[in-house]
């Protein structure tokens, strides 16, 4: 060995040692010397390119990936990177064919089976999902969290026999998985067996889990334990929008006060604003955001999501660096300003406890006709919009409106609560507390109707 190529290994050591230590920065800065001196070095390149995907950087992620591939086109694990890189990017397609390329270059690389299963998965072609996660269970017999995809997948295909077979294969692997524990828990739940799904709920330290066990308890008919588990909750934990979520319908339905402090009078901030006088040049805006839209990857109703009888993107469209969605995004950050000013005064934690740190997370909805979307809140988030990019010209009333009510899950349905439903307009913004349901009304137009839609993700 030479002398420069006893150093280029030394630096080439130190940065994957800095790498596995999770010291980016260093790991780049050794890497970055690397290619100075060898330009084409594959295996710096592909670390270039984990580096980035380890920092959300998809865009820079894909270029590094492609670049390896190009001078390496048998190099699985980087067909792989592309594929992660292209997932989180919302290029769904473009995924699947380099997750595909990555499994016949190494026909035992496991990760891209498993990321394989969960998108067709997402995409609800659940039989294939459950090929590529039989796959990867065989590459790896432990694999904890193959057994859980899997037994997410025939919880879908409504086999629940295996699905809660394959969540106790994933909890005898590894008892400290708490997501098994939490679908365990919940698929008794949808079973209506309440003690079992309680005693797998609890085992589960998140905010959701815990929200699940309140449910279980009031679902059980307990009313008394329910309130006394709600008081326990508001002293350890005021910020579950879950929580929020059961207590602002049990106040409404049991006719009780609402002690929760995140929101307790969802209602009340709901703003509805079009800001088509404050972008220059609408109509040309609005031609160009769709063409944008365009070349993002729509999934047919998305097992994850609410959507039925139409498309979503995945990944979050605020990646993208279109001129029309960042302008619309700045937009989405003024008015979010506005809504704060003008709710200053109230008490509630969904104004005084507002994240100090957070970003926006974004999708395109395309809903076709007689398409509409469940009841659902987005407990992740903190404050959830809509953005209407085009309505059907020709709806009855109330027809496409967007719905808001205390009922959803399997809560009991009250017709005596509070119902909110407007008919939005192009340009229209729409912004809501993230822990109150909302729902679309299906519409007949064979018009299309688009909408951006948006979170407030607190920074953890």
């Amino acid at each position: 060995m030479n002398e420069n190529s006893f150093v280029l290994k030394n630096t080439f050591d130190r940065a994957v040692k800095a790498y596995k230590i999770n010291q980016l920065n260093e790991s780049e800065m050794f890497f970055t010397s690397i290619l100075k001196k060898n330009p084409n070095h594959s295996q710096t390149i592909f670390y270039l390119g984990m580096i980035a995907l380890k920092n959300k950087e998809f865009d820079k992620a894909k270029i590094f990936s492609q670049k390896a591939i190009k001078i390496n086109p048998t190099f699985a694990e980087a067909h792989h990177n592309l594929g992660e890189s292209f997932k989180n990017l919302g290029e769904t397609e473009k995924a699947i064919v380099s997750y595909k390329a990555a499994i016949t270059r190494k026909p035992n690389l496991f990760a891209s089976y498993n990321n394989l299963g969960n998108i067709l998965k997402e995409k609800g072609e659940n039989k294939q999902a459950v090929e590529y996660f039989l796959s990867a269970i065989k590459i790896n017999p432990k694999s904890f969290e193959s057994y859980n995809n899997l037994g997410i997948v025939y919880k879908l295909l409504k086999d629940y026999t295996r699905a809660i077979e394959c969540f106790k294969n994933a909890i005898e692997i590894n008892t400290q998985f708490y997501m098994a524990h939490y679908n365990l828990g919940k698929m008794y739940k949808e079973m209506k067996k309440y003690k079992d799904a309680i005693k797998y709920l609890k085992t589960v330290n998140t905010k959701r889990a815990k929200a699940e066990v309140l449910e279980s308890i009031y679902l059980s008919n307990n009313l008394k334990a329910y309130s006394n588990t709600l008081k326990n909750f508001s002293l350890a934990d005021g910020l579950n929008l879950r929580v929020a979520t059961i207590a602002s319908y049990v106040s409404k339905k049991e006719n009780i006060k609402n002690d929760y402090p995140f929101c307790r009078s969802p209602f009340d901030y709901i703003s509805v604003q079009n800001i088509k006088t404050e972008i220059k040049d609408p109509d040309k805006f609005s031609f160009a955001l769709s063409e944008t839209l365009k070349s993002h990857d729509f999934i047919w109703q998305p097992a994850s999501k609410s959507t039925t009888g139409g498309y979503h993107t995945s990944g979050n469209l605020f990646n993208s660096k279109s001129l029309e969605i960042k302008k619309l995004e700045e937009e989405i950050n003024k008015k979010i300003k506005v809504f704060r000013r003008q709710h200053s005064k109230q008490k509630d934690f969904f104004i005084t406890k507002w994240p100090s740190k957070s970003n926006i997370e974004a999708w395109h909805v395309k809903l076709l006709k007689k398409g509409f979307q469940t009841s659902h809140i987005h407990p992740s988030g903190w404050l959830s919009g809509c953005f209407y990019l085009k309505i059907p010209s020709d709806l009855k009333k109330d027809e496409g409106a967007i719905k808001f009510t205390l009922s959803g899950y399997d809560y009991p349905f009250d017709k005596k609560l509070p119902v909110f439903t407007y008919t939005p307009k192009v340009f229209d913004l729409v912004l809501f507390p993230s822990s109150l349901f909302h729902e679309t009304i299906p519409f007949n137009s064979k018009q299309e109707r688009h909408v951006i839609a948006f979170d407030i993700m607190p920074t953890r």
